[in-house]
């Protein structure tokens, strides 16, 4: 049996099409701190965000198309986790920093 190449993170939105991310791409997922502290600060720049209300379970910081993105996954009743929203990571100015933090890798595992 051959690894996956690609991973599937199923969207929360009904009918909205999954996330695809490659195998080997760079991952790490925030601790409970800088998850709080991003999802402030994805509030506060993002109003639509804001209207959800409601704390991701994970943010994963993740490498895709050579750029950083974060990523807000939820908890989906028996079916583990899926993905809500991406973030563009250049935008908040904690991205080095949490670059260094976590150096992120490509066999992070999420759950």
């Amino acid at each position: 049996m051959q690894p996956a190449v690609e991973q599937e993170m199923p969207s929360c939105v009904s009918g909205s099409p999954p996330l695809r991310v490659p195998a080997a791409a760079e991952r790490a997922t925030l601790d409970a701190a800088d998850r709080n502290r991003f999802e402030e600060a994805a509030q506060s720049r993002y109003p639509m965000y804001r209207r959800g209300g409601l704390v991701p379970a994970h943010v994963l910081l993740l490498r895709r198309g050579g750029r950083w993105q974060y990523v807000t996954l939820w908890r989906s009743g028996t079916s583990g986790l899926c993905f809500s929203a991406v973030f563009a990571a250049e935008r908040f100015d904690f991205t080095p920093g949490w670059l260094a933090k976590y150096q992120p890798r490509a066999a992070d595992p999420v759950d």
